[in-house]
């Protein structure tokens, strides 16, 4: 990373920035970098010669509307650090009017209302090495490129993975207890700043919390055993050591493409957690007993 001080011309005048870390050339491979930056439509100080008073170039000055505008790069706002280094690239190469482009979106900054608020424009920018970021107007948000970010990803009703197990509900201590999940592959249809999206999410990675401190991570979903699948190990089985009432958690990561307008496909960068129900899981012991007639034999006896 390097330091330098970005002035950026606004409405023909000079606008000064406050030293900002930008990314040195090379940096769409994937790396967790999360930079952001901000450019303010104001001017701070005058620029007229000695036969204009200050007060008359200050009225000449843009009155300060209160509207900020920060960016971030679309590869990593928000992104998990196990995203697929080649989404960055994918979606970097759309800034390709000089090498090693970055592809950001832009963020309103209100510091009109208290506390400020950040509300995504959904429009995205090219940033690359050594050249300043210039302030995005009212005309270059409308024509810059849509973006779907993770934010709005999430924001989609995705449906949770359905969580079952193998007996149903309740399993015994120091058995094998097999829990699976079924999701599915589910695509949406919306408006986004005036233009038709189309965005796909499909299930890749599965987080298991079987309620007593133990945990599991796979990409495998696990599957139904035949019959009651009891005591059987599976790559999702769980044992519990101690009886007792346990709540399953599941969280499901899906991943993601967007289509605006009927265009290419391209990934959304980061995966969207979404949070099944909690599952019941009463785990009882067992006890052996000898017994030397059948229930129907002696309906009082152990068991019966």
């Amino acid at each position: 990373m390097t330091t330098a001080t970005f002035t950026v011309s606004l409405f023909g005048l000079p606008l000064a920035l406050a030293e900002q870390e930008t990314p040195e050339a090379g940096f769409g491979d994937g790396g967790v970098v999360n930079a952001t930056n901000t450019v303010r439509n104001t001017t701070s100080g005058t620029s007229g010669s000695d036969s204009v008073s200050p007060s008359a170039n200050l009225a000449q000055l843009p009155v300060d509307d209160g509207v900020d505008y920060t960016y971030e790069r679309v590869c990593t706002a928000g992104a998990q650090d196990f995203m697929d280094p080649a989404y960055c690239v994918q979606l970097n190469a759309q800034c390709d009017a000089q090498a090693d482009g970055v592809l950001v979106q832009w963020i309103e900054m209100n510091r009109n209302v208290s506390p400020p608020t950040r509300t995504a424009t959904g429009r995205s920018g090219c940033l690359y090495p050594g050249a300043p970021p210039t302030a995005p107007t009212a005309a270059t948000l409308e024509e810059a490129p849509i973006v779907i970010t993770l934010t709005e990803f999430e924001s989609q009703p995705i449906i949770a993975a359905g969580v079952f197990s193998q007996p149903d509900h309740f399993g015994l201590r120091n058995a094998h207890s097999n829990f699976y999940a079924v999701a599915q592959e589910q695509e949406f249809t919306f408006e986004f700043q005036n233009a038709q999206i189309r965005l796909r999410a499909w299930p890749v990675s599965y987080e298991w919390s079987y309620g007593d401190g133990s945990s599991l991570v796979t990409t495998d979903p696990g599957s139904a055993l035949p019959g009651d699948g009891f005591d059987v190990e599976t790559l999702t089985s769980h044992r519990y050591s101690e009886t007792g009432d346990y709540l399953v958690g599941l969280d499901t990561l899906f991943a993601g493409d967007y289509s605006v307008d009927g265009g290419p496909w391209l990934p959304v960068a980061g995966q969207a957690r979404v949070t099944s129900e909690l599952h019941l899981m009463s785990i009882w012991r067992s006890e052996r007993h000898s017994v030397a007639e059948t229930c129907l034999e002696n309906p009082q006896g152990i068991g019966c």
